[in-house]
């Protein structure tokens, strides 16, 4: 992600060591041992980021930082980024040191990261103000993002975390366990088969398709926004508890209890059990 600023800015002084020379400009394209059914850990900030599940049987890591400034400016940035493979996992973790007073004129700052794995690789994300394309990753993926854009390519693992602050997430399918935390925040999923989703969001959509099964555990609440939920095969009962709220049904549904602040549904002869809870959220159920 570019950051464009044109006016003056000061920072406080941070100190942690960097081994990056002048500090602006950074390239690694490299490899490194990893299990395939280990774990990669990435901490960034501020960064592209593209991971790709392959049939390869390390790691290969690119990164490339560069900082542009035009005009005059006051103590300097410096970046590096320590990588450790332990244990078949594999650790990236980005170190920046700024003790940049301040600077008139023109800075923009370039960073990207492109990491290929084995498929089966569990991916650990905690970033904060990045782009995020994960694709063909079939490990478990987990993530703990602020003001990033998430994005799942034919990932078909059976564990799937997000805890996210201001941004988006899309999945283009997915199954097993789903888990989302999220605040102003919207999510997508299509084509999924989860046996469990746990999803809470305030002020987002949550927009879902999938199948259901007897034995699962599904539980959505949102307190602002939207939730949408297109159920792709089999059925069950949606216990809908709500205020302020908008329940609307289309398809195989039919209604088994209205109240002003709680709304039962039947879809189908499937056994599921869903469970909603809305505060001046819109709910709309459907079949696919």
């Amino acid at each position: 992600m570019n950051r464009l600023i044109l006016t003056l800015f000061f920072f406080a002084a941070l100190h942690l060591h960097a081994q990056d020379p002048d500090g602006k400009d950074f390239h690694l394209d490299k490899e490194f041992p990893i299990a395939s059914n280990g774990t990669l850990t990435l901490r960034t900030s501020d960064a592209k980021v593209s991971i790709r599940g392959t049939d390869r049987s390390n790691a290969r890591i690119i990164i490339d930082h560069k900082v542009i400034t035009k005009g005059i400016a006051f103590g300097e940035q410096r970046f590096d980024v320590a990588i450790t493979p332990e244990n078949g996992n594999l650790r990236v973790i980005e170190k920046s040191q700024s003790e940049v007073v301040g600077f008139i004129g023109y800075h923009e700052e370039r960073y990207t990261v492109t990491i290929e794995i084995p498929n089966h690789v569990t991916v650990d994300i905690q970033g904060d103000d990045g782009d995020y394309q994960i694709y063909s990753v079939h490990g478990q993926v987990r993530m703990d993002v602020d003001d990033a854009d998430v994005t799942l390519t034919q990932c078909k693992g059976n564990y799937f975390s997000f805890r996210i602050d201001d941004g988006d997430i899309r999945m283009d399918e997915g199954r097993g366990k789903l888990e989302v935390n999220a605040d102003d925040t919207d999510v997508i999923v299509n084509q999924g088969a989860f046996t469990d989703i746990q999803a809470r969001l305030d002020d987002g959509d949550f927009i879902i398709e999938t199948t259901l099964v007897e034995i699962g555990d599904y539980d959505v609440s949102a307190q602002d926004g939207r939730i949408a939920m297109t159920i792709l095969g089999n059925g069950g009962r949606f216990d809908i508890r709500h205020d302020d709220s908008r329940v609307k049904t289309e398809g195989n549904f039919s209604i088994v209890e209205q109240s002003e602040d709680r709304t039962r549904v039947k879809c189908g002869n499937g056994l599921a059990i869903v469970h909603i809870n809305a505060d001046d959220a819109s709910i709309r159920l459907s079949t696919k």
